[in-house]
């Protein structure tokens, strides 16, 4: 009886079939003795690390934002410059107030007639009105509601034209950018990234994700999900900058790990060829943490284990496919391959 084996390898797309399982229990032992003949790279069961990451590019943004709009005809002088760092209550500006105070001075003056006249609701009345008067004569000084850098003053472009002036917290500083739809999953509020800052490529930061967008939103051609790592407060750091965020999304250290290669998607779970006496047998192994390279074992093998390091690729008259995708094993692109015994249709 002659033996078929197809073998889809690589990042291809995984799609579980019965007669995989099947075929693997009904090959005779020489069957199996001639497959671990042909497929003489082998591998042993082994610690190490299964580490995966996630490039995300995004932006340096401030913790807050705040933005003065007032009328160019009363601005009488303004204290400050684009670049300068101010502390919170610093004086910014200071627009013409002659209205605002002739308003507060009689507010004062029908607060203290209504207080001889001694009638409560009048009194009420004439307080509040002096509050108004307060507040607005308060509101012709500008000052900074937090300590920042000021990063904007336009011009009057008329008379009457508005002039805005911004201010920005960097006491705090954040790295915000999107990840695709399908990688969001992967994505976690206290995972750690590394992150380069294009204008200072000589250096990184340390960053940890702080907030992670609850709405996927359309950008071009792609569903996206905002997220957001902290970045060390840092005089060097502008806003605006371009960053690349390396986001740590898989982390087991010192555990089982074997070969993504070496795996087979079984109609009951992942299974691998192991190598005993100079036969290769299949074993149902539980998957873990999983890479691009490696995947995180939890039962099935035992340390020092021999598998085969690919096994479709190896046995006689297989033939192998590579195709880009993201389905496969979780947590990663592609997947393991998927092996077809003697007895697949």
């Amino acid at each position: 009886m002659k033996r078929r084996a197809w073998v889809v390898l690589g990042a291809v797309a995984v799609v579980t079939v019965g007669g995989a399982a099947l075929g693997f229990l009904l090959t005779s032992g020489k069957d199996k003795t001639n497959a671990a003949a042909a497929a003489a790279n082998t591998v042993r069961v082994s610690r190490g690390n299964v580490v995966q990451s996630l490039t995300v590019y995004g932006t340096v943004a401030p913790k807050q934002e705040y933005a003065f709009t007032f009328q160019g005809d009363k601005v009488s002088e303004i204290l400050v410059s684009v670049g300068q760092r101010v502390e919170s209550g610093q004086v910014l500006v200071r627009l013409d107030s002659t209205r605002e105070e002739l308003a507060l001075l009689q507010a004062q003056q029908a607060v203290q007639q209504a207080k001889a006249e001694g009638v409560p609701a009048t009194i009420r009345a004439k307080e509040l009105a002096l509050a108004i008067g307060q507040a607005d004569y308060d509101s012709t000084t500008l000052r900074a509601p937090f300590g920042g850098v000021v990063t904007e003053i336009t011009e009057a472009t008329g008379s009457s034209a508005t002039r805005n002036l911004t201010l920005v917290d960097t006491t705090e500083l954040f790295a915000r950018g999107t990840v695709d739809q399908l990688d969001a999953p992967t994505v976690a509020l206290g995972q750690k990234a590394q992150a380069v800052i294009e204008p200072l490529p000589d250096k990184t930061w340390p960053v940890e994700l702080v907030e992670i967008g609850g709405l996927a939103t359309k950008s071009g051609n792609s569903t996206v999900v905002s997220v957001t790592g902290k970045l060390p407060a840092d005089p060097t750091i502008l806003i605006g900058y371009t960053v690349e965020m390396e986001i740590t999304i898989t982390d087991a250290r010192n555990v089982l790990r074997v070969p993504i290669a070496s795996l087979a998607k079984a109609p009951r779970g992942w299974m691998v060829m192991k190598v005993v006496n100079g036969t290769a047998t299949p074993a149902q192994v539980t998957l873990g943490a999983q890479s691009d390279q490696y995947a995180e074992i939890t039962s099935g093998l035992e340390e020092g284990d021999e598998i085969l390091a690919n096994p479709g690729s190896r046995a006689a008259g297989a033939t192998s496919t590579t195709s880009g995708g993201r389905d496969g094993a979780p947590g990663f692109e592609g997947g393991p391959g998927l092996f077809f015994g003697p007895g697949a249709p």
